[in-house]
């Protein structure tokens, strides 16, 4: 009995091989750390490129996430899962796909998030970049040893039927700032559907950590939303763990408020 338990429990811990390159703008990058972190964050495996930028390691997979970092570059964040293949193009730290805003707005009137019934409005930034381009800005709240949320995440529209209408993606790397924003509700969770019944991950005796990441849209698809904002059932935002999400949903006069935001920037 007990071989037959060992044996089970060496099928549940199947460790499986990842490999890739990590570049920047076509050249190798050499000694760039990976490492492989598990649900909090905890280094459990790690190796280094070699001269031609390459890297092989033995990884836990499923929930665990992988980690690039090199000086002077974007730390790059993603979860395993599957993926035994990885190419992975690091940018500088010093740039950003984004411009920096010409103008930008904060409303409480277009994000709310409910609980127990409740309808909270969610402090909310729209930034102005070009006539074409613009950044939401929304609190995602992370775990005190979670210092960034790094750019390239997520933040997706969904319509009542679980279609997603629009999704924008962070542009840049947002540092955790201690502190709650004025509207935070502290029973808000992060789960896939922020139901009750749903284990929060976070206890209250801990303090309140936010990042406020740079979520870039297109003019067009923010006159999509506006122009259907009562089939918008959510927006989901990939958390710093890669396996949750923060679920807001539009306000009453989303669309109209949307829409005078977005006038008052064109002008």
């Amino acid at each position: 009995m007990l071989i037959l338990s060992f044996s089970g429990m060496m099928a549940c811990a199947q460790v499986q091989k990842i490999q890739g390159r990590v570049m920047h703008e076509g050249e190798p990058l050499v000694k760039a750390n990976v490492v492989e972190l598990d649900a909090n964050h905890r280094v459990i495996n790690q190796t280094q490129t070699d001269n031609a930028g390459y890297f092989s390691m033995n990884v836990s997979g499923g929930k665990t996430s992988v980690r690039v970092t090199y000086d002077g570059m974007r730390r790059f964040t993603r979860k395993i899962g599957t993926q035994t293949t990885w190419e992975i193009e690091l940018d500088k730290d010093n740039e950003t796909d984004g411009k920096t805003a010409k103008s930008r707005h904060e409303t409480t009137k277009l994000l709310v998030g409910h609980v127990q019934g409740r309808a909270i409005p969610q402090l909310t930034w729209v930034e102005h970049l070009t006539d074409t381009s613009f950044c939401l800005v929304v609190p995602v709240r992370v775990f005190k040893g979670v210092e960034e949320y790094p750019s390239g995440r997520k933040i997706t529209v969904q319509d009542y039927n679980g279609r997603i209408v629009a999704t924008g993606r962070c542009i840049e790397t947002a540092t955790a700032e201690e502190g709650a924003p004025e509207s935070w509700d502290p029973f808000v969770r992060t789960s896939t559907n922020n139901s009750v019944g749903n284990n929060s991950q976070f206890t209250t005796d801990d303090r309140d950590y936010f990042c406020y990441p740079r979520f870039m849209f297109s003019k067009t698809e923010l006159e999509y939303l506006i122009d259907h904002s009562k089939e918008i059932a959510c927006f989901a935002i990939d958390t710093s763990r890669g396996d949750n999400y923060w679920l807001y949903y539009t306000g009453k006069n989303f669309g109209k408020e949307l829409q005078k935001i977005l006038n008052r920037m064109l002008k």
